[in-house]
């Protein structure tokens, strides 16, 4: 499993080689700024494995502004299928809020369940 090192990160972000899916496991709190969202793309893809489909875990996310947004639904962000898993109400809200209103260039789909969303992951790469 590789892993970032980088503290200044407000979540995990690891690679699945079982399942080969980068993770981005947002920190209880966290607030994810562009500044912030950049730093989670530029990690995975340190990973060196190019566009991957990525199980964003933003059960704990408290807020993700605009830019953020707009960044990681940016071809920039260089995903080929998003899991968002959520559970609160407001991630819930953050996730419908992306699904609906950003014009996402990959499948993107929310989820409950993680193992639900690694199967997903999984298929879409077929």
């Amino acid at each position: 499993m590789d892993e970032t090192t980088d503290s200044a990160l407000p979540c995990r972000v690891w690679w699945d080689e079982e399942n080969q899916v980068a993770h981005n496991d947002w920190l209880p709190g966290s607030v994810c700024d562009l500044a912030a969202a950049r730093r989670v793309t530029a990690a995975v893809s340190a990973f060196g494995r190019g566009p991957v489909p990525v199980l964003v875990d933003m059960r704990f996310l408290a807020k993700a502004d605009r830019a953020a947004r707009e960044h990681f639904t940016s071809p920039e962000a260089q995903a080929t299928a998003v899991a968002l898993l959520v559970a609160s109400a407001v991630s819930k809200v953050v996730a419908n809020f992306v699904i609906s209103v950003q014009r996402m260039p990959v499948p993107v789909r929310m989820f409950t369940d993680e193992a639900s969303a690694t199967t997903w992951l999984r298929e879409q790469r077929e």
